[in-house]
């Protein structure tokens, strides 16, 4: 008589635990893909960025788009283009800053959009064209800034 009870209680408990283990694995899973990450939702946040990170960066309620670069390149550089564009709208400049190993420019200054006001949030795609001044080949670097408009 009491055998069948714990057997019962055995197969509610294993037939809840792969259930619940199932669910664990799938956050899990959500969690790693950038899903549940709080930081997209809040906050600035630069991607894809390798070479010429970009530390620090702000859209202000005129639009006007500034930022700083570092050099991560592992040789001195200049920083010949940068070219953003939000949504249909391509703004451009051309700073020639020279930037030694691992150093932070100034603030520079991309552009303005139009559209933007205090509170917005954005995505802006900035193409980062530089020359190795060691090789002088020119390459370019690619990536998106998430935030919100201050």
């Amino acid at each position: 008589m009491y055998a069948r009870k714990g057997q019962a209680a055995l197969d509610f408990l294993m037939t809840y635990g792969w259930a619940i283990l199932l669910i664990v694995l799938i956050a899990a899973a959500l969690f790693v893909l950038g899903i549940f990450d709080i930081g997209s939702f809040i906050g600035n946040k630069a991607v894809g960025f390798t070479q010429v990170a970009v530390p620090a960066f702000k859209v202000a309620s005129n639009g006007t788009l500034t930022l700083q670069l570092q050099n991560q390149v592992g040789n001195p550089i200049r920083i010949d283009s940068i070219n953003a564009t939000y949504t249909n709208q391509t703004v451009s400049s051309a700073p020639s800053t020279n930037l030694g190993v691992g150093q932070t420019s100034s603030t520079l200054n991309a552009g303005a959009f139009t559209g933007l006001s205090s509170g917005n949030s954005y995505v802006v795609t900035v193409r980062i064209g530089y020359t190795d001044r060691t090789t002088q080949f020119n390459y370019v670097e690619t990536g998106t800034l998430n935030g919100i408009v201050e």
